[in-house]
Order: structure tokens, then C-alpha cells, then sequence
């Protein structure tokens, strides 16, 4: 059944649309019964036979894409221990090692979904724990949510503890077992990533396993890279085979065009040139990057270089689920860099941009003739009209203006009818 939405419609364009912001005050945004988007338009008056779902003053916008979350870690949200390692250490693990008990997996699942979708995440990079049974959990949660993910399995053979610790046979037998079950699930809603956690907790026998897993299956790789100073000495110390930290997984072939790369705050040229060479990938995760003091990413290195660059909450170290207080934090962490960034380019990283690091811009992240709908709506006041105003509101104003609706392909992903 066709869809017919009329409300503000604000979305990055495409470089074939033109590329910048397209704003209508007064649109008319039409769904096709595939659940693609057929046409937004101006609203030029009602159409005979389709009735239209009126949301006036809410604004409708692609659906937010968070590159880089983490399941095992939505209960322990604030969880003020330390920098990276210590806070792995005390934190992490312990609530980590609890993912190997099924109820509790189950019980935390519908949490995690439900705290995205609230927000107006429609599309996730998630890493699970490195137990195949709460990875497992997570993929049957998400199937049934509705909402758009790439996750898997969360690779850790050394330097964590015994009850995190997955050999690298059994790790790669589990990530088979699990994609071939779950990768492209209901035409590709669902995709299974290769995750190794980080360089530190994985030997070079378990990564070069992964690597050969991914390109053979053709899989995302999602990882962490040069978060934390201290991390990044261990890692250069566990794995002597390498210059620098992003030399580590190109020497294991977990460097490439599928690849995500959280944080990548302390990052040298000649490593932003390999990256960039391999085209790999960015997950920019600045809320998390304060609360764990690890210093702070500049985007100017990516942009320069043309590398993809998308938002991620880093759900538990950051603070919040919502990708809009993300923009907020990029924003902040701009200024006191003293490289500004314009609310437009927060929109673009946190829709379109996300969708171009995950290698689904063809699919989401803007609406426009033929993509998903894709898409969240966002309550606003009435005197909010004007396309800055209304982008303000968006990036800015989480707390004022509360997201009311949530789609992955037309479908209102509470449930409830149109």
C-alpha cells in the first residue's frame, strides 16, 4: 500500500542530486508499496484516492545511522573508571563476561534495540560480546525490531580475560556459523561484520583468520584504532611486525574498503595516507573520546583525503544513544580544535555520511527517489520554519525536540500503523 507523508522534509543530497541540503517547508513525501521512496515534493494540495498522513510542524529526515555501538555495553552507560585500558579492566569485561549467561543476553537485547530506535536510530554498526550465543540473541532481536544493523561477533583471543578469551578456530567457526545464518537477512536488512575488538586483545593468527573470513565473504570490518596513547604502545609492543597501528591490520588484511575504524584520534599522516590508500573508513566518536579522556579527532586529516567519515555514540563509554547529541559533541569537539564545523556537515555525517561508511548510500541516507524510506520524524514548535532554524532544532536541540517516529523501509518500526 502506498504512503503519503506531509511535513517539513529536510535531507542531504546525493552528489547525482546535486549534493548540499534540500529544505521544504511544506512537502509531500510519497512511499511506494516496496517501501522505497517515490517523490518528495512541494505539498501542491490533497491527491484523490491516497490519504495523507498530516505531521505538520514535525520535520521528516533520513533515518540517523550510528557507526559504532556497543550491546554488551548498554547497562553500564556512565561507567566513570578510568581511561581505555583501566576502564576495559574494571568496567568492561565484568559486564562483558555476563553476555555468556543466554537470559541475560535476552533480557538486555529489547533494551538496546528499544534505547536506538527511541532516539531515531534506524541503521547501527554494533559490536555483540565474544560469546556466539549473545551475538546470536542480538541478530534475533534486531530481525524482529525491524531496524537496519551490521554487526557480529566481538574477536578477542589475548590480553582479556579467560571468560571473554575465544580461540581463533573456534572464533572463526562461530563467525561462519553466525553469518551464514544471519548475513543478508531479509534482503540485507541484517549483515554480519568481522569485529575484531582491537590489535590488543587479538593475535596476528586470529586476525589473518578474520581477514581471509571477510574477504572471502566479502564482509565489514569494524575495529578500533589509536584511541588511547597507552593503547597504542601495547599494541605496537604485542605486534613488533608493524610500524604503526593501522600497519597492524593492513599486515593482516583487515584493512580495506569494508573497514570501519572507531576513533582514530591519534593517527600520523603516513597512517591517514595508508587509510586512505585503502579506503577504508572512519567512525568518529567524540562524546566517548571525552568521557575516557583520550584525547580528540580532527577531521580536517579524513577530509583532506577523501576518507568516508560517519558519527558513532560508542555506546557505553559515550553517554548517550542518540547520534543527534553526537552531532553535538563533533560540534564541540570542532570548536575546541578550532576547526569549525557547520551543522550541515553534522547532518550529512550523521545520515548520508553513515550510510556512506557502511557501504549502504546506495540504499538509505537521504531522501530521494528509489532509496529505503528510511527515515525519522522530529517533532518541532510551531514557529520553528526556516531551514536553519529546523537544522538547529535537529542538531542541537535533543532535549526540545523529541523524535516521534521511526522507519526502515515504510515501516513504522513500533509497530503501529501508518
Amino acid at each position: 500500500m502506498t504512503q503519503a507523508i506531509r511535513a517539513k522534509i529536510l535531507t542531504p543530497l546525493s552528489a547525482a542530486h546535486g549534493g548540499g541540503l534540500r529544505y521544504l517547508e511544506d512537502g509531500l513525501l510519497r512511499i511506494d508499496d516496496a517501501g522505497r521512496i517515490a517523490a518528495a515534493i512541494p505539498f501542491d494540495g490533497p491527491e484523490e484516492g491516497t490519504p495523507i498522513l498530516d505531521l505538520r510542524p514535525a520535520v521528516v529526515l533520513p533515518g540517523f545511522v550510528d557507526a559504532h555501538v556497543h550491546f554488551p555495553q548498554a547497562r553500564i552507560v556512565g561507567s566513570a573508571s578510568g581511561p581505555l585500558l583501566e576502564w576495559l579492566d574494571r568496567s568492561v569485561f565484568p559486564e562483558e563476561a555476563r553476555f555468556s549467561d543466554e537470559a541475560y543476553a535476552r533480557a538486555v537485547a529489547p533494551e538496546f534495540v528499544r534505547a536506538m530506535l527511541e532516539v531515531g536510530t534506524t541503521t547501527a554498526a554494533i559490536f555483540a560480546s565474544s560469546h556466539p550465543v549473545a551475538t546470536s540473541v542480538l541478530f534475533e532481536e534486531l530481525a524482529r525490531s525491524g531496524m537496519r544493523a551490521v554487526a557480529g561477533l566481538t574477536l578477542m583471543d589475548q590480553r582479556c580475560p579467560d571468560d571473554l578469551r575465544l580461540a581463533a578456530d573456534r572464533a572463526i567457526g562461530a563467525s561462519i556459523e553466525l553469518c551464514d545464518r544471519w548475513h543478508g537477512h531479509d534482503r540485507g536488512r541484517l549483515r554480519f561484520a568481522i569485529t575484531p575488538r582491537f590489535a590488543l586483545s587479538c593475535s596476528r593468527r586470529l586476525m589473518e583468520s578474520a581477514g581471509r573470513l571477510a574477504a572471502d565473504r566479502k564482509l565489514h570490518v569494524q575495529t578500533h584504532v589509536a584511541e588511547n596513547r597507552a593503547e597504542g604502545v601495547q599494541t605496537l609492543a604485542a605486534h613488533r611486525y608493524a610500524k604503526d597501528y593501522a600497519g597492524v591490520y593492513d599486515a593482516v588484511g583487515l584493512l580495506g574498503p569494508q573497514t570501519v575504524l572507531a576513533h582514530a584520534i591519534h593517527v600520523t599522516p603516513l597512517e591517514w595516507d595508508r587509510i586512505a590508500e585503502r579506503g577504508a573508513r572512519v567512525a568518529h566518536c567524540p562524546d566517548s573520546n571525552f568521557f575516557l579522556g583520550s584525547g580528540r579527532m580532527q577531521l580536517d586529516p579524513a577530509r583532506e583525503r577523501g576518507i568516508h567519515v560517519a558519527l558513532g555514540t560508542d555506546v557505553g563509554a559515550g553517554r548517550t544513544f542518540s547520534v543527534r547529541r553526537t552531532m553535538a559533541s563533533a560540534y564541540d569537539n570542532a570548536l575546541c580544535l578550532e576547526r569549525p564545523v557547520a551543522p550541515a556537515e553534522l547532518l550529512r555525517m550523521a545520515t548520508l555520511g553513515g550510510a556512506a561508511t557502511l557501504g549502504l548510500e546506495g540504499e538509505i541516507g537521504s531522501i530521494e527517489p528509489g532509496k529505503d524510506a528510511d527515515l525519522v520524524v522530529v517533532d518541532l514548535p510551531g514557529h520553528v520554519r526556516t531551514e536553519d532554524e529546523v537544522l538547529s532544532h535537529v542538531v542541537f536541540a535533543s532535549d526540545v525536540t523529541r523524535v516521534s517516529r521511526a522507519y526502515v523501509r515504510g515501516r513504522r518500526l513500533d509497530g503501529a500503523p501508518v
